[in-house]
């Protein structure tokens, strides 16, 4: 069996599975094991599920029960309580749902209903609220929305039409309230939205103009109030903002201007306020903060300062306040800290110390708090662990045991790693 995408739901965990006798189907464990939901699609194909997201209670994703084609569906962790939502694109063919967003009550994403191409749909759990939002290109091409990203009552996307290229739309779920925000690279030029980002009552993004390059903009979702914040690498050379992250109404990422490399900067959409936090590694190398994500307001990342290696850092948006939390791999070399997840108040995830492979870690900001959790795949071999998921009074992710086989492991409070449904199997090995 080999697990994927998992995702909590109320007291259930879900994830789809490989089973040599009925293929890959969605699975579903209540703390106490695993055990299959439904077989979807009978025989050894399987269904495929995949696109999970958590809205009133269930579990909505994408399967092809080999009827209908690939379509969303939703389960309560019943076999009774799994079923297709709507066969958006009517028969055998693929509507292929794609970007599920939840805004308020309601869930969008993206369909193609075979007629009008990929568009906006959305859905409150039933079919019968289940419809197209907008077409936003008429016809079989379809505007393929992407970046599905919600702003209070406003749902902000990226789409393709003719005469504008890929440029931001809003929506605000029906038909007349779906439009085209700002032809930010005028003309059918893209200015290619991306990074789409909610801090307060803005969407944070970047985008390209022949001005200014790819820099960091905001919008309110009308058109006066969707700027460009600041041009960090003056001219048409671009800065190229990545991994936004919002703490509060401020909005983290990484950029590079001209004097430095690729270093760590703040805004709060004015550009008086848009600023380097610290130039971690001074020179055009760069520190490279990557993989940003916010614990009780004080923001995570990946970084290296030429001499430690890629390793995990802390700040509190201030140069002062900006340090590197633990040399995980002592010297030069790099823990290479990736998946990155904040739960409760702990930051988890993979590295190497230099001793095992990449294992789980947590962290709560100190370097006496950083700690391996488990060596679940012994020796200098790498466990991978990923998609890290609080789960009842657990820690579950997917991980390698020592053959290299793929299995959801539970880590507890006393850091006993765990097999799901088995007996605890890898005590606990700190770093110290």
């Amino acid at each position: 069996m080999t697990p994927a995408g998992l995702i909590a739901v109320g007291p259930l965990l879900f994830f789809s599975a490989n089973h040599t006798d009925i293929g890959t189907e969605l699975w579903v464990s209540d703390s106490a094991g695993a055990r299959l939901v439904k077989d979807i699609r009978p025989g050894r194909r399987g269904s495929y599920p995949s696109a999970q997201a958590a809205f009133d209670d269930r579990l909505f994703f994408v399967a092809n029960d080999g009827v209908s084609g690939a379509e969303l569906w939703s389960s309560d962790g019943t076999a009774a309580g799994t079923a297709l939502l709507k066969d958006v694109n009517a028969g055998a063919g693929d509507s292929t749902p794609g970007e599920l967003t939840v805004m308020g009550h309601t869930l969008f994403f993206v369909a193609n209903d075979g007629t009008h191409g990929f568009e906006l749909w959305k859905t409150q759990g039933t079919a019968n609220t289940t419809s197209r939002v907008a077409d936003i290109v008429a016809g079989p091409q379809g505007s393929t929305p992407r970046q599905l990203t919600a702003v209070g009552d406003k749902l902000f996307f990226r789409a393709t039409r003719g005469d504008s290229g890929i440029e931001l739309w809003v929506s605000d779920g029906t038909e007349a309230g779906t439009r085209l925000v700002k032809d930010i690279n005028a003309g059918p030029e893209d200015s290619v939205p991306e990074q789409l980002t909610a801090a307060g009552s803005l969407l944070f993004f970047v985008a390209f103009d022949a001005s200014c390059g790819a820099e960091l903009w905001r919008s309110d979702g009308t058109l006066t109030g969707t700027i460009n914040i600041k041009d960090i690498r003056a001219g048409t050379d671009s800065s190229r903002p990545r991994y936004l992250i919002p703490i509060g109404s401020t909005v983290y990422f990484q950029a590079a201007s001209e004097k430095t490399g690729s270093e760590l900067w703040r805004s709060d959409g004015t550009a008086a306020h848009t600023q380097l936090v610290k130039d971690i590694r001074p020179g055009l190398d760069g520190s490279f903060p990557s993989y940003l994500v916010e614990v009780n307001a004080q923001l995570y990342f990946t970084a290296t300062d030429g001499a430690h290696g890629v390793e995990l850092w802390k700040s509190d948006g201030t140069a002062i306040g900006t340090s590197m939390i633990r040399d995980i791999n002592p010297g030069p070399a790099s823990a290479s800290p990736g998946q990155l997840t904040a739960i409760g108040s702990q930051l988890y995830f993979s590295a190497s110390d230099g001793r095992s492979g990449w294992e789980p870690f947590r962290s709560d900001g100190t370097g006496h708090g950083t700690v391996r959790l488990a060596d679940l795949r012994q020796g200098q071999d790498s466990s991978y662990p990923h998609h890290f998921t609080p789960f009842h009074s657990v820690i579950a992710c997917i991980a390698d045991d020592d053959a290299g086989l793929e299995h959801i492991w539970v880590l507890d409070a006393k850091h006993q790693a765990t097999i799901l449904g088995e007996r605890p199997t890898t005590p606990a090995s700190s770093v110290e």
